[in-house]
């Protein structure tokens, strides 16, 4: 979420934000963009970026921009807005054909960073597929995998 509406979830008793998602490559690459997109302060800790990629070395890179000024890194395998389809991006990634370009985004920023990457995902169509995926990412160095 936006800034404010995070300080305001902090004063009523919230103990970790979220930024809204950003595009991992032009957060690494654009100093206006993370002007536009990113903002925080003292007060917004304990704070996690979060970001769409579909590169190991923008999510890496975007994870290492990030990280003097959050506390862990957020990949989104979640999103499936159109938006999503069209970037290949988000929930558009869990499909099998994607598993070792995922596992290697993972890899990458976990090695780029001291803080931790976390992830988030939909439920695949069985448990089984799920869980699976899941210990691929905790085994890549997700510190956290929400679904």
């Amino acid at each position: 979420s936006e800034l404010a509406f995070r300080l305001l979830c902090r004063k009523y008793g919230a103990t970790l934000g979220y930024t809204p998602m950003m595009d991992a490559g032009r957060f690494a690459r654009d100093v206006e963009y993370r002007k536009s997109e990113f903002q925080t302060c003292t007060e917004d800790r304990p704070l996690v970026c979060h970001f769409s990629a579909n590169s190991a070395e923008d999510f890496a890179a975007a994870a290492k921009t990030a990280e003097p000024y959050c506390d862990a890194v957020d990949l989104n395998l979640g999103c499936p807005q159109r938006t999503a389809y069209v970037g290949h991006f988000g929930s558009y990634l869990l499909g099998e054909e994607d598993r070792s370009l995922v596992l290697s985004m993972v890899k990458a920023a976990n090695s780029a960073v001291s803080i931790p990457i976390c992830v988030k995902i939909r439920l695949l169509d069985t448990l089984e597929q799920t869980a699976e995926l899941v210990r691929q990412l905790r085994d890549a160095g997700a510190a956290w995998v929400a679904i």
